[in-house]
């Protein structure tokens, strides 16, 4: 795997340096950020392949010990006189694979025990949606003066089918795809199909036996939920996994059997929510008819899509082949508002306070992504939300009826308050979160470069240790820094027993959307959290203390850290704050009531709810089912 890898990343130099020498600037109308684009992409590909090779020699190898294709050779050379075909051959098919293989690549890798070619492999597949998102801004580019800037996604699939006329196959990754900026519209009419055929019995054709008498049992049950996604919902990988995971919990415990359904492919993963959880597990891509068998042989009662894009590949088929099911659509956050005002900071250079008002907020950068989550939200029988600021934004700017939405917050069980640490039996800060949530990203550098030297500048003496998951990689571990303490801590196994151990939190976000797991997890086990506006949103309580500090203004953040750090009665008040709010709003008893209870009555409704849904059944007329015939295209082949 690692030959084939580092034979990958010589290939990609090799591409890439030629289509810095080989396209003329003025012929194809390219300004100098396009070289300087294409050349830090190709230094990040000599980068890569060292790192593989210094690996293989690590193992007694190196590259060239084994035989390589000339496949990638052979694409240089066909996209050699054709500066668009170049772009969606190289970055946009090639480097997109690697962001679909990758995660699969780095769990098997671990699986045979050899964690630090995984931790390679890692941070090569992190840092390439990069350069996806370069050759998404450079055919763009291209195809504008190429005058096909209106049926630029047309055109970038006529060139693929060009060179890979059977198309591409899946599965795809989806949400690496879309942090990449590639949408689904780009590749999913491109996925190839799959040819049937029955082999001799095998270990493969074994396991697709079992999964069949699964599915026949979950059929045989009476009270059932399909719960779609573009990911297994994983528990220890984000805030939004364990609310998933709590979800389905409180779905079992109201005499539910649940069947999780997702184009990714089955693993270690899936089989312990099976063992563990009594999840059931089918792969189904969203492009093939398998999910309509699905759906046909079960006939649940409820079907609910972990965020937009589940609804987007599994929706129209949940409707007309499980009519009579509910269909519910768990935003987990509004990923428009999050990306907009990514856009604002990161790209705009405005200040994250300038962000807040929802009603001023500029969505026009991210309106193909807002549009298609709001359609998403209207066809939908039940959405559920997080953060009553997004609900309000929904229905006041957005004209999404508030009868269709439904808060759904985090599940904690009671809280033994004489188990809790002591102010003295804790020290040093904490961060937690996803390396793989761009706003976590984003807090941890502007926490390096911004906070900490304000922070020792007042005296504070405290380490800041950084926990998350996919934080292993090369840019990542430069930002360990022992001598101004600040630690780089790698993945955290148990979330809660981790920040119980310190006496702060931190949440220093600049942008984002939705409730804060990391924030809640810190109240859970009695640890106050300075948090910014933007991480406090829809979590302050009405009449009631934050648990901890707000404040956005830098200088501030850090008297606040100092001030929690080193007073003891007012880290207290603010522990008994954050534990009062984690006991009262996250409550699981409560929001398990809550939540099915209006399940419940919506399935009894459901007919109603449709009937006045208006803007629902517009889209789901003919004229308007851009998902399910896309779907139905590609299923085709046409």
């Amino acid at each position: 795997m690692l030959h084939a890898l580092a034979h990958i990343e010589l290939g990609a130099i090799d591409n890439y340096w030629d289509t810095i020498v080989r396209f003329d600037p003025v012929e194809h109308k390219l300004p100098k950020e396009f070289y300087d684009d294409f050349l830090k992409v190709a230094a990040d590909e000599a980068r890569h392949f060292k790192l593989v090779d210094d690996r293989l020699r690590e193992l007694g190898s190196e590259y060239g010990a084994l035989p390589a294709t000339r496949a990638l050779l052979e694409h240089a050379a066909n996209t050699a006189a054709d500066l668009a075909a170049r772009i969606a051959v190289v970055p946009l098919v090639q480097e997109a694979r690697g962001l679909d293989s990758g995660d699969r690549l780095v769990h098997r890798i671990k699986s045979m025990g050899d964690k630090s070619s995984a931790k390679v492999v890692e941070q090569i597949v992190w840092e390439e949606r990069e350069h996806v998102r370069c050759g998404i801004k450079w055919f763009r580019h291209v195809a504008k003066v190429q005058k096909r800037e209106k049926d630029q996604v047309a055109y970038f699939q006529e060139l693929v089918l060009q060179f890979f006329p059977d198309g591409l196959p899946g599965p795809f990754d989806v949400e690496a795809r879309l942090a990449a900026d590639m949408a689904a519209e780009w590749y999913q009419p491109l996925e190839s199909k799959v040819v049937h055929s029955y082999p001799p019995q095998t270990a493969e054709t074994t396991k697709k036996t079992e999964q069949s008498a699964s599915v026949a049992a979950f059929a045989a049950s009476k009270k059932k939920v399909v719960l779609a996604g573009s990911v297994w919902p994983e528990r220890t990988s984000s805030a939004a996994g364990v609310r998933s995971a709590d979800i389905i919990s409180v779905l079992q415990e109201r005499g539910f059997q649940v069947l999780c359904v997702s184009p990714s492919r089955l693993n270690d993963h899936t089989a312990r929510l099976e063992e563990e959880q009594g999840v059931r597990c089918f792969q189904a891509d969203a492009n093939t008819d398998t999910f309509q068998k699905l759906l046909l042989e079960t006939m649940p009662q409820l079907v609910v899509f972990d965020r937009f894009i589940a609804e987007e590949m599994y929706g129209w088929q949940a409707n007309k082949y499980a009519p009579e099911a509910l269909r519910v659509l768990d935003l987990q956050d509004v990923h428009f508002v999050r990306r907009a005002r990514e856009f604002a900071i990161k790209k705009q250079g405005l200040k994250f306070e300038d962000t807040l008002d929802g009603q001023q907020l500029d969505i026009a950068p991210v309106e193909k992504l807002a549009i298609r989550e709001l359609a998403s939200i209207h066809r939908s029988d039940l959405t559920l939300y997080v953060s009553d600021f997004e609900r309000d934004l929904l229905v006041s700017r957005f004209q999404v009826p508030d009868s269709g939405l439904e808060r759904c917050d985090f599940f904690y069980p009671k809280i033994d308050a004489t188990t809790l640490k002591s102010f003295s039996e804790r020290k040093d800060i904490a961060f937690i979160g996803s390396f793989k949530h761009a706003p976590n990203v984003d807090a941890v550098e502007w926490t390096k470069n911004t906070l900490l030297p304000l922070f020792r500048n007042i005296d504070g003496e405290a380490e800041v240790h950084i926990y998350g998951s996919y934080g292993e990689s090369k840019r990542f571990a430069k930002l360990d820094d022992p001598k101004q303490g600040f630690r780089m801590k790698g993945f955290a196994p148990d979330a809660h027993e981790t920040l119980s151990q310190y006496r702060v939190s931190i949440a220093p976000l600049r942008f984002g959307a939705g409730i804060k797991g990391k924030i809640a997890d810190s109240w859970f086990v009695g640890t106050p959290c300075v948090s910014t506006s933007i991480g406090s949103e829809g979590m302050t309580l009405e009449d009631a203390p934050w648990g901890g500090a707000v404040a956005d203004d830098p200088e501030k953040f850090v008297t606040e850290m100092q001030r929690l750090y080193t007073d003891e009665p007012c880290w207290n008040a603010a522990r008994d704050a954050g534990v009062a709010a984690c006991s009262t709003r996250y409550d699981r008893s409560r929001n398990a009531d809550r939540l099915m209870d209006r399940v419940e009555r919506a399935m009894s409704e459901k007919h109603a709810l449709r009937e006045d849904n208006w803007m629902g059944r517009i889209l789901w007329s003919e004229k308007f089912r851009a998902t399910e015939y896309m779907s139905r295209i590609i299923a085709s082949g046409g």
